[in-house]
This record gives structure tokens, C-alpha cells and sequence, in this order.
């Protein structure tokens, strides 16, 4: 009994061996890849608020921020890329505009950076960043001389390109 069994398992053990041996086969393929560049640039917040509502006996209007955030993505090589900042047409006189945009890991934010219509540099120096939720201030600021402004709206414009 004990040979019939140690037969049968030599057999099966055969035939597992022998299947295994004729079912093998290969072949290849190449496999072709690449990563185009990306450049990606997103405003998070819709609008800002800035609304001069006062100002110190003696002094300018008193100057008003908000907040906004920001997210990038790119895989530039170092120091390749910057953001620029614009608006659509000029301030009225009396008001100054600004952004301060926090940088991305490894970039240089260039502090508060007064808005107009010609592009200013924001961040400079970025490298290779994929990162969200990056703070964006805006500020308002007044001379009295301004007068009372009537709500408007400027189109703020940031973009990602070439140092």
C-alpha cells in the first residue's frame, strides 16, 4: 500500500514537472514612455473683498487685505520657472493694489508687489513643486486724495513661465 502511494505521488509529481516544462514560453514588447512638461497654475478663490471703510484722525485711509490660495504643479528644471502677476488696466489714481504671494517650497516670493498692467514678477526661482493651498494676499491702500471710489473690479492675472 505505502508503494502505491509513494507511486502515485512520484507520478503526479512527474506530471506537474512535465506540464510545467512544455507551458513556458516568452516573448517581449517594448514599452515606450515619456513625461511632457507641466506647467499647471490654479487660482482657488473666485474673487477677493477689499473694502476701505476708515481711517486714522490725520492719516491715509487705512489699508485692507484679504486672502486667497493658490496651487502648482510643475516639473521644470531648477530655478526655471516664475509667476507673474497683472491686472487688467491701471489702478485709479489714489489707489495702489498689491499681492504677496507665499512661495512654494524651494521658490522666492518677492514680498508685496504692486498690481498694474505690465506683468511683475511675483515668485521666482521654482523648481520642481507639486503643492495646494499656497496663501495669496491682496491689499488695498488709499491716499485721501483718492476720494470716494464706487466699487470696481480688476482681473488679476498670475502666470507660470520661463525665468
Amino acid at each position: 500500500m505505502k508503494h502505491c502511494i509513494c507511486f502515485a505521488l512520484v507520478l503526479a509529481l512527474l506530471a506537474m514537472a512535465g506540464s510545467l516544462a512544455f507551458a513556458a514560453g516568452s516573448d517581449t514588447i517594448t514599452v515606450n514612455y515619456e513625461v511632457q512638461a507641466i506647467n499647471e497654475l490654479n487660482i482657488d478663490d473666485a474673487s477677493v473683498t477689499l473694502t476701505i471703510i476708515g481711517a486714522m484722525p490725520g492719516s491715509d485711509p487705512t489699508q485692507v487685505s484679504d486672502s486667497a490660495t493658490y496651487d502648482i504643479s510643475t516639473n521644470c528644471a531648477a530655478d526655471a520657472k516664475k509667476v507673474t502677476a497683472e491686472i487688467d488696466t491701471a489702478m485709479p489714481s489714489g489707489l495702489t493694489l498689491k499681492i504677496n504671494m507665499t512661495a512654494p517650497t524651494g521658490a522666492t516670493s518677492e514680498g508685496a508687489v504692486t498690481l498694474s498692467d505690465t506683468p511683475a514678477d511675483a515668485l521666482t526661482a521654482i523648481d520642481a513643486v507639486s503643492e495646494s493651498n499656497i496663501n495669496m494676499d491682496f491689499t488695498l491702500d488709499a491716499t485721501a486724495e483718492a476720494g470716494v471710489v464706487a466699487a470696481a473690479s480688476k482681473t488679476c492675472t498670475l502666470t507660470l513661465t520661463d525665468s
